[in-house]
């Protein structure tokens, strides 16, 4: 009796567990910010880091988090225009040999994931 007991509330505490969604370390989202930092806010303003900064027509981190696809969209950035001309990616070709306008940069993919736990962070609650 005692036994089931425990497993139904272990079943239940499982459950619970799972309906909460994962959410990313500290650590993931410092170094997010700090990736963007160092790599996006040249064109973009990405929070109150730097409210007055990017270039005025390149959309904010906090507009661009409002879309429906704001995650599939930052997870590849580097194929949107016009990042492709200076945004480089192990493995994935150039896509254009054109002179870059900023100095171009590397950036892996897992540091691109680290970038949207960082973006999530400027969502509005729903």
């Amino acid at each position: 009796m005692l036994t089931r007991i425990f497993h139904s509330v272990f079943a239940g505490v499982f459950l619970l567990l799972l309906s909460f969604p994962l959410s990313r370390a500290d650590g993931e989202v410092e170094q997010g910010f700090e990736l963007s930092r160092e790599r996006c806010s040249r064109c973009h303003v990405i929070g109150e880091y730097n409210r007055m900064g990017g270039i005025g027509n390149s959309p904010s981190f906090t507009w661009m988090v409002k879309s429906d696809d704001w995650r599939e969209r930052f997870l590849t950035f580097y194929s949107r225009r016009p990042h492709p001309v200076f945004a480089r990616v192990s493995g994935y070709p150039l896509w254009s040999n054109v002179d870059p306008y900023y100095p171009p940069f590397e950036i892996t993919l897992d540091e691109i994931d680290l970038i949207a736990a960082y973006v999530e962070t400027l969502r509005e609650p729903h």
